[in-house]
């Protein structure tokens, strides 16, 4: 399995990105990963934020092409717990499921045209989150995920 990880725009925090490359590393150890960033658009008082939406969920859209299992992060979505995470990623992998690509917006969120797309929309919370530190639970959640469906002592 490849787990493909899309972020807008770099992190803004030194300690979050070195903590997102820390679990990045861990996760490497149950599958393969790779780390897209991809162009933020500049948020200003001369564009609308659905624009910005709609031309970051394009950048996202032509990553991904037609290729493997979109899942998109929105505070919407479906809010699984660490085991149904796991529970997901397994039944994907026993589906033949070998690429996942995982959207995490920028910081207005992703366009409605994005949403319709995906194959999955999940929420990591009904809070809303910063979009680096959401990337941050994600990559820990990913891993926590994998050391479950090995039944590792990581998740206690």
């Amino acid at each position: 399995m490849r787990i493909h990880l899309v972020f807008i725009g770099k992190t803004a925090f030194a300690d979050l990105d070195s903590a997102i490359g820390r679990y990045v590393d861990r996760l490497s150890h149950y599958c393969q990963v790779q780390v897209h960033y991809l162009k933020a658009e500049k948020i200003s008082g001369a564009v609308s934020e659905d624009a910005v939406r709609r031309r970051e969920g394009e950048r996202i859209r032509k990553t991904v092409g037609e290729q493997g299992y979109l899942v998109v992060l929105d505070q919407r979505g479906r809010d699984p717990d660490s085991e149904g995470l796991a529970r997901m990623l397994g039944k994907l992998m026993d589906s033949g499921k070998s690429e996942i690509w995982i959207a995490v917006g920028g910081p207005v969120g992703v366009s409605a045209e994005l949403l319709d797309i995906a194959d999955s929309v999940l929420s990591l919370s009904k809070m809303t989150l910063p979009h680096d530190l959401a990337r941050l639970v994600l990559v820990e959640q990913l891993y926590r995920a994998c050391t479950i469906m090995r039944g590792e002592p990581y998740h206690k």
